[in-house]
């Protein structure tokens, strides 16, 4: 079983290294019917790299909740004045 070294960027953790176990896998492929092998850290591939190239990884979809703002004090204002002047 070979391994690699892979940069992992996140944003909901600190950037880190991660060791991954991978596999070469030699199976037909479900699309072309061609013999072909493709090295994986998952399960089997159904699907050549021709077929299906690998594409990027897809960002999650989790969003940072809005920041609410700092409490303001309100100023109120009426139509009766309550300072009499004497």
């Amino acid at each position: 079983m070979s391994s690699k070294e892979i940069q992992v960027k996140e944003y909901t953790v600190r950037a880190h290294k991660r060791q991954i176990h991978t596999r070469v896998f030699n199976f037909v492929c479900k699309q072309c019917d061609q013999s072909t092998s493709r090295e994986t850290y998952g399960p089997r591939p159904l699907y050549c790299e021709t077929c299906r190239p690998p594409g990027t990884p897809k960002k999650s979809q989790v969003t940072a909740p809005a920041k609410k703002g700092k409490p303001r004090a309100k100023v109120y204002r009426s139509d009766v004045d309550f300072q009499k002047s004497s």
